[in-house]
């Protein structure tokens, strides 16, 4: 009987002995090293970095969520000589995305809309491919003489994207 207890507990302290070490093995000795590739194809379009080379008065906010940027030009008589705003945008993705409609929301203004001319250097049908990052510039002028009220522009900059594809690229050729 004796004999049957000393074994069982020689083995019982055996697979401890061993499960101890697999254990400090895993925890003490594992480094997560090499890369990863992802097979996945996808595009992603972000705005980031909002440069303005003028003192004036302005408001530019960034919503990547939307793919919008919300301008507030608060005072237009700025704008009578054309100013540039610049924002990088960049696909994340590896996937090529095309631009399938830009437009303007969200117009709040106290002017004729007609005495306003904005320009964007980014537009539909343009391509922005995987990994690539462009610079967006957005001109505005108000085409009106300078004016003793205080006039206010507001808008929306809004993208929608999708993916390049053979058929498109087709459609380009013909």
């Amino acid at each position: 009987m004796k004999d049957k207890i000393r074994y069982i507990s020689l083995v019982a302290v055996f697979i401890i002995f061993i499960f101890s070490i697999t254990i400090t093995n895993l925890l003490l000795k594992y480094d997560e090293t090499g890369s990863f590739v992802s097979n996945k194809e996808y595009f992603e379009i972000r705005f980031s970095n909002v440069r303005v080379n003028y003192d004036i008065d302005t408001k530019i906010m960034v919503n990547n969520e939307d793919n919008s940027l919300h301008f507030e030009l608060s005072n237009l008589n700025d704008y009578i000589e054309e100013k540039e705003f610049y924002i990088d945008v960049t696909n994340i993705g590896n996937k090529n995305a095309y631009v399938s409609n830009m437009y303007l929301t969200n117009i709040d203004t106290n002017e004729n809309e007609d005495k306003i001319d904005i320009y964007t250097s980014i537009n539909n049908g343009d391509t922005i491919l995987g990994g690539e990052q462009k610079i967006l510039i957005v001109r505005v002028k108000y085409n009106s003489k300078e004016s003793k009220d205080k006039k206010y522009y507001n808008f929306n900059l809004n993208y929608n994207y999708d993916k390049v594809s053979l058929w498109l690229l087709l459609g380009f050729l013909i």
